[in-house]
């Protein structure tokens, strides 16, 4: 219940500050005003006792709507002026004043958002006439000047009961009647009727209890929705990011659509209805980014072969919130009523020009996304890339991080990894070792039958060799050596076990050359001296 009042205690305080607002708005108008109110330049008229003017549009709009205004200036025969004397009689036409002022606040036309002309002399850009369409909201509704005075067109004055009708449904054109039509009494707090004061607060107290219902609603709706094929803690998740933006958009839009109901004044209607659209924005850029995040949340917990590389989530995530934002104040914009046309056009043109000055950049996070998707290589992994060796460290935004065989850090752009050949050496299933063994000349080859069938079963013997395609063969006769080739295959991933296998191994064939006496060969070279006698006996017979 303290949170029911609090509540209601901030939302009074919102209706007395966007009250105050509106009035000092009002005061500050009157000041600006001054230059409409010329008498010297415009012409005013007096009619049930009041002045009055039609000589511009904005004259002929505040004629109509201000003396439709509760209180001492209601004149609604003067509001009537501003209809053409041919369509119906006076009361006839002071209903359609009263209609064309509902259909304004339906539309959420309010009279101090509209840039309406001071030009006695206005001409439409589009058609050279004198003409001027209220609202694009309302095309058939526009002001025309005939005998130098702004009125609405015979045609638009025949159309108000029409739109009227299909502005507001027929259950709720008699209320709208009945309650614009309440009797007009003194009983003001801060601008607005004591019976709007009660409306609001009923509203209000009811969307406080509507809020719950609409929650545990939407709850059901999702769980219903994605129960199938989704864990409980996503379902969960779903539901936790979009219930309060769903729930505040949907009683945000009702309460928009309840306004004209309420009749309150131009500036008090145009101050909520501004309230509610910034609201709704908001509920709305919620909903894109809380979108974005789940979006990303299943894409990396997905068992899918879609699923993604946990190192991508960063990126992955920022990039859309990134998205998620400007969508967010995009849709805030439009529903402020501002043209976002130009403003996107800006946007990509900004952002073509920041590609451009930042192309490295754009090229290394392009690079990083490929890496990631693709998965040429992961941390841990041996590599070679653009003639660089060792053991990726990191795979970073811009640049990956490479730990040389020579223990310095390579800092590799994403870009070069991405666009060049990539040797992976760590998604090997077996790693080769491949070698000459030398052994001396005058070795008895029945003893290197045996050396070669005995290194034949230390690999078959050993835990970490593949038993298939490996090769121990007398190869070659080398200038100081009988070369043996030995090509084997271990059965590892890892750098570290392949060269602890590689010594065992090696160790293994040195024990065997040992057993049978065989001589490892190393690079020699025999020199024959001549004798002393030879050499003279050769001079005699040159």
């Amino acid at each position: 219940m303290s949170k029911l009042l609090y509540t209601l205690f901030a939302f009074c305080a919102l209706m007395v500050s966007s009250s105050v607002f509106a009035q000092q708005a009002n005061d500050e108008e009157v000041i600006l005003e001054s230059y409409p109110n010329d008498h010297d330049f415009y012409k005013f008229y007096i009619y049930d006792s009041v002045e009055y003017s039609q000589s511009t549009p904005y004259h002929a709009l505040h004629t109509h709507l201000d003396f439709l205004e509760e209180g001492s200036n209601y004149h609604p025969k003067v509001s009537a002026r501003v209809i053409p004397t041919s369509v119906g009689n006076l009361e006839e036409r002071i209903d359609l004043a009263d209609e064309l002022k509902l259909i304004y606040a339906g539309k959420g036309i309010y009279l101090h958002s509209l840039d309406l002309p001071l030009q006695k002399d206005y001409v439409e850009k589009n058609t050279g006439k004198s003409r001027f369409i209220i609202s694009d909201k309302l095309p058939d509704i526009y002001l025309i000047k005939v005998s130098g005075r702004w009125r609405y067109s015979s045609y638009s004055s025949l159309k108000i009961h029409k739109i009227f009708k299909e502005t507001f449904p027929s259950y709720s054109r008699d209320i709208i009647k009945y309650v614009s039509k309440i009797e007009r009494g003194n009983q003001i707090f801060l601008n607005i009727k004591l019976w709007q004061w009660a409306a609001l607060i009923t509203i209000f107290i009811a969307f406080y209890f509507i809020y719950y219902i609409v929650t545990w609603f939407l709850s059901f709706i999702i769980k219903a929705l994605f129960t199938k094929g989704n864990n409980e803690y996503f379902i969960s998740k779903v539901i936790s990011s979009y219930k309060k933006p769903v729930t505040i958009a949907i009683l945000v839009f009702f309460f928009y659509m309840m306004l004209p109901l309420l009749l309150l004044e131009s500036h008090i209607s145009y101050g909520l209805a501004l309230t509610c659209r910034f609201v709704f924005g908001l509920a709305a850029a919620f909903f894109i980014f809380r979108t974005a995040d789940l979006f990303v949340f299943k894409v990396m917990s997905s068992g899918s072969s879609f699923s993604i590389d946990e190192h991508l989530t960063p990126i992955l995530r920022s990039s859309f919130r990134l998205i998620a934002l400007i969508l967010g104040f995009l849709v805030i914009l439009k529903l402020m009523g501002y043209n976002i046309n130009n403003l996107i056009t800006g946007i990509s043109f900004g952002g073509l020009i920041i590609a451009f000055a930042a192309q490295d950049t754009v090229k290394n996070f392009i690079g990083s996304i490929m890496l990631f998707t693709d998965k040429p290589f992961k941390v841990g992994d041996s590599i070679i890339v653009s003639g660089q060796a060792g053991i990726v460290e990191e795979i970073g935004f811009r640049t990956t991080k490479v730990r040389s065989f020579n223990n310095s850090l390579i800092s590799l752009p994403n870009n070069i990894a991405a666009d060049n050949i990539v040797d992976n050496m760590g998604k090997r299933d077996f790693r080769r070792f491949k070698t000459m063994i030398t052994i001396e000349y005058g070795t008895d080859r029945k003893l290197i039958r045996t050396f070669i069938e005995k290194i034949k079963a230390a690999i078959e013997k050993h835990p970490q060799t593949r038993k298939e395609g490996y090769q121990v063969r007398l190869f070659q006769f080398s200038s100081s050596s009988l070369d043996i080739l030995l090509n084997v295959f271990f059965r590892t991933d890892d750098y570290d076990v392949e060269l602890a296998t590689r010594e065992e191994l090696m160790f293994d064939i040195m024990e065997i050359a040992e057993e049978l006496n065989v001589q490892f060969a190393f690079p020699t070279q025999t020199i024959h001296m001549a004798s002393g006698n030879n050499l003279e006996s050769d001079d005699s017979k040159s």
